[in-house]
């Protein structure tokens, strides 16, 4: 029986405006985990005494602090504690003055949808900051994985019921790059985690095609050439999951296939808004079919 779905990785901002259904599927499964819930805000579960974060109890703000998710998914290795502050605030804990390598946050996402009326209700969960020898970004942690899960959504959507099995997963280039670079994000790298694990679950025997696409904004040639290196590192980055090499191939678009027009030439914060849908990584699954050649 043919099954033809496309799976569409968006950060939490894009994913409240875009389909209601989404998040508040997220949010009951948040809440079925923790146990616990209120009437605007649930904890994402507190984890095992001994997983190295702090009693909540213990923050500076209570119940939270609110955050802008685009903040925390700026957040990148080799950074070092002022660009951290500047993006997240100080640390929400008490964690001493010299030599810190940790920092603690508490933060509140708003989870609720403007067009369901439910647009104040948000979860609280616990982030950590890891700081190497040098105090730079080392690394990031969730205390439980339904919050990275929430803050990048991944929506499964069919494509067709044809005989052949198709997946298309679309993942934001914005969720998985800094701008203009080919380095994958600390969040693009648990979104492509939560990848490897579908294809691991759902599929017995796929044929992965990796295709990277840019918006229209700059040179033709480095765009291709941006396109390809980043579905090159998509690629790489699945196959050091688990994912089977031979049974994967990457490809560069450009700007050829774009999903939006937007209209203007000098480059504006608003143009570039628009087009964010065009910066995209799309993966075409086929069940039990050969790979095609690169």
């Amino acid at each position: 029986m043919a099954l033809v779905r496309r799976i569409r990785v968006m950060n939490m901002r894009d994913a409240r405006g875009w389909q209601a259904p989404t998040i508040a599927a997220l949010m009951a499964l948040a809440v079925a985990l923790s146990g616990c819930a209120g009437s605007s805000s649930s904890l994402v579960g507190e984890g095992a005494p001994d997983d190295g974060f702090p009693d909540i109890e213990g923050n500076w703000h209570g119940e939270g602090k609110f955050v802008d998710p685009d903040a925390v998914m700026r957040v990148s290795r080799g950074q070092n504690k002022d660009q951290v502050r500047q993006l997240l605030d100080s640390p929400h804990f008490s964690e001493g003055f010299f030599g810190v390598r940790e920092w603690d946050y508490v933060f509140n996402f708003y989870t609720g949808n403007v067009y369901t009326g439910n647009d104040r209700e948000y979860i609280t969960c616990q982030y950590k900051v890891v700081f190497d020898d040098e105090m730079r970004v080392d690394e990031t942690r969730w205390r439980t994985p339904q919050c990275p899960a929430l803050l990048v959504p991944i929506e499964v959507e069919k494509l067709n019921e044809r005989e052949e099995r198709v997946q298309q997963l679309t993942l934001a280039s914005d969720v998985l790059f800094s701008f203009n670079s080919d380095e994958l994000e600390l969040e693009g790298r648990r979104a492509l985690d939560r990848v490897a694990e579908i294809l691991d679950r759902d599929f017995d025997q796929p044929s992965i095609s990796v295709m990277g696409h840019t918006d229209r904004l700059g040179d033709d040639d480095y765009n291709l050439g941006l396109s390809r290196s980043r579905a090159q590192v998509v690629s790489a980055y699945l196959v050091a999951q688990g994912v089977e090499a031979s049974t994967i191939t990457s490809e560069g678009k450009g700007d050829a296939e774009p999903v939006v027009e937007c209209s203007g030439v000098r480059v504006t914060s608003a143009l570039t808004e628009c087009l964010q849908p065009n910066r995209r990584v799309d993966i075409e699954v086929t069940e039990g079919a050969e790979p095609s050649p690169p």
